[in-house]
């Protein structure tokens, strides 16, 4: 598979801000609102930021695989469904989230998602040094959502656990804020590890390792733990199952909960919300292609998140 090469950018400043979306075949300019979205509420603030975007639109193994592969995708959705229950919104939910979560089984994919990300790293690192940027100066964040929560997970555990890739924190490259919105990691660890052997391609999952989700880190030599992130903050909604949800429970198998993370749920709901609504939602809530339905009602949309936490990405990318 060719991998496109890394966007490049002229940094404005000493900062970057790299957004990766989640699910779905999205290509260069269908985030282009959102990416306006984040430059205008940026340019809000006393320092000026160049605005990545990370598209992987080139990597869709997983929806032909979903087809060629049926029993692997329903030990999938079983193994979601035995914790969510037996409902009409409980079969809802297990396929919404299958569907979000369904490239853990196919490596090619996650493994070329997870370069990409890297060599995009890289490239803003390197974009830093080109504006003359000295290295303890340059100020990188990221901003990811739903499964592009997992894949920048998973690049940072790479980063931090393989000193080859030169961008950990050992190396200097330690990122000042990571902002998941509706993460699936902690979900993600916890079905991978119930399908087990069922599902060998899981293996060699950075959530997986440990006795907990941890923010990825790297020691430094001298017993000190250097985090990938200086700051994580999780935002998800009480509505939304990806992010750990089921109709305003949360689940504690589902929900992303690292040391030390900032953590805000958002409060969603409209009048007369009862489970047909949000089953519909639900099920509306991806089109055909897998590019999230961009409406007020769906509980999962990035735009909705994005908007709501507005002043909060001004105070913590300040």
């Amino acid at each position: 598979m060719a991998i496109p090469p890394p966007q490049s950018l002229q940094w404005p400043g000493d900062r970057a801000v790299l957004l990766v979306h989640g699910v779905g075949n999205a290509k260069p300019g269908d985030y282009d609102a959102l990416v306006a979205q984040v430059t205008a509420l940026l340019a809000d603030t006393p320092h000026k930021y160049a605005v990545y975007m990370l598209y992987y639109d080139y990597i869709n193994e997983w929806f032909s695989q979903k087809t060629q592969a049926p029993l692997a995708f329903t030990a999938l959705v079983n193994a979601i469904h035995a914790n969510v229950g037996g409902t009409d919104l409980g079969n809802t939910i297990a396929s919404f989230v299958g569907d979000v979560i369904w490239p853990i089984l196919s490596l090619d994919a996650r493994d070329a998602l997870r370069t990409a990300l890297l060599r995009q790293i890289r490239q803003m690192w390197l974009d830093g040094a080109a504006a003359k940027v000295a290295a303890p100066d340059r100020h990188l964040s990221i901003i990811c959502h739903s499964l592009g929560c997992f894949h920048t997970y998973e690049a940072l555990a790479e980063a931090a656990h393989n000193p080859d890739e030169q961008i950990g924190p050992v190396q200097g490259v330690q990122f000042d804020n990571v902002i998941f919105m509706a993460s699936p990691v902690q979900l993600i660890r916890s079905v991978a590890t119930k399908l087990g052997a069922t599902v060998p391609r899981t293996s060699g999952l950075g959530c997986l390792s440990g006795d907990a989700l941890t923010m990825p880190s790297a020691d430094d030599g001298f017993g000190q733990m250097l985090p990938s992130a200086k700051q994580a903050v999780s935002i998800t909604g009480n509505l939304d199952p990806v992010g750990g949800y089921f109709f305003r429970d949360k689940l504690d198998w589902a929900y992303m909960d690292m040391p030390g993370q900032v953590s805000l749920i958002d409060q969603q709901g409209f009048v007369d919300m009862h489970e047909m609504d949000l089953q519909a939602i639900l099920q509306q809530a991806l089109t055909d292609d897998g590019m999230p339905r961009i409406t007020p009602q769906n509980p999962h949309d990035w735009t909705g998140y994005v908007t709501r936490h507005a002043d909060d990405l001004k105070k913590w990318l300040t």
